[in-house]
């Protein structure tokens, strides 16, 4: 009898369809704006009180033939809170199975910056240096390394450590129907969608 029962504990309910558009897609587009309110609000906060009055000075990014306008203790801010974020909900969506809103805000803060460090990794790998001006490059650029090989380790680690936590995220999501599709079909989603909430969250914090 208890070889009968042992299938049963690992089966979880799904969610039915209707519940799961109604209930799911205004959770994921809450929590995708309250992500890049968070990660823009930090941004702001390090700018104000931790960059000064040269914040704005044009400095250059690992040997980077052009500029980057701007703070790079913004830049580690905003992707420190973004990171810390999506552990937060992580640990609360494990604590609260059930919760759409949870795992879409672990979800989304845990893929948010990896195409950016990606794209990075990608440059410093090929390239030895970077030529986007993205969080990610002017974060490592506070470490003054001599060597790109190093901030190659350190863009490497990191995209590795974010897209691992995704995938433990989609893989401990028991009442997603065909999580795996629908996780790449939110993050197609999302690129387009980050775009035009970026323009309406800028101006409400900047």
């Amino acid at each position: 009898m208890h070889i009968d029962r042992m299938p049963l504990l690992e089966e979880e309910q799904k969610l039915p369809q209707r519940k799961l558009l109604i209930v799911g897609i205004p959770s994921f587009i809450i929590a995708l704006a309250l992500s890049l309110l968070i990660h823009q609000w930090a941004h702001v906060v390090v700018f104000k009180h931790a960059c000064g009055a040269d914040a704005m000075r044009l400095i250059r990014i690992m040997d980077l033939n052009g500029t980057h306008t701007g703070c790079p203790l913004s830049s580690l801010a905003g992707t420190a809170a973004t990171f810390c974020l999506a552990l937060a909900s992580f640990a609360l969506y494990m604590r609260f199975p059930h919760s759409l809103f949870l795992g879409s805000m672990a979800f989304i803060n845990a893929i948010l910056r990896l195409p950016e460090a990606v794209t990075v990794f990608f440059q410093l790998l090929v390239n030895r240096k970077a030529s986007v001006n993205v969080d990610e490059s002017a974060a490592v650029a506070l470490l003054r390394l001599q060597d790109p090989a190093a901030a190659t380790v350190i863009l490497c680690f990191f995209s590795l450590t974010i897209f691992f936590l995704a995938v433990t995220i989609i893989h401990d999501t028991r009442m997603v129907p065909k999580k795996w599709a629908i996780a790449l079909g939110l993050f197609i989603v999302m690129i387009p969608l980050e775009s035009l909430l970026w323009r309406l969250i800028v101006p409400m914090i900047g």
